[in-house]
């Protein structure tokens, strides 16, 4: 249910950013949504389409680009993307990772109409 509420901020966002530019309407939203975020894409499109009715983003896009996960091995500085059970560094074997990506969520940009 989390996505309703990122989907309602992402929403103020680009309205306030297409107001002050003085857009007549928002066209697309382009997101970028790491992996280990845990949102699904179905559910803030739906949710948009619902809450966006009565803005000047009705009927905007939204596009998302996805960004999978990436670790560091704290030991050997090796970077890898894990297996979903297996956090272990394939050259040294240790378990001491850092997420370096797959934890993004931001709006990058919008697409106005003036």
């Amino acid at each position: 249910m989390h996505e309703l509420s990122i989907t309602q901020q992402v929403l103020e966002i680009a309205v306030n950013k297409a107001t002050q530019v003085e857009a007549k309407a928002v066209k697309r939203i382009n997101l970028v949504i790491g992996d280990m975020c845990g949102l699904v894409d179905d559910c803030l499109q739906f949710y948009f389409g619902i809450i966006s009715q009565d803005s000047i983003a009705r009927g905007a896009e939204l596009s998302f680009r996805r960004v999978p996960v990436l670790v560091k091995c704290r030991r050997c500085g090796s970077e890898f993307s894990p297996r979903q059970d297996v956090w272990q560094c394939p050259q040294c074997q240790s378990g001491e990772v850092e997420v370096v990506a797959g934890k993004e969520l931001y709006l990058e940009s919008i697409e106005v109409e003036e």
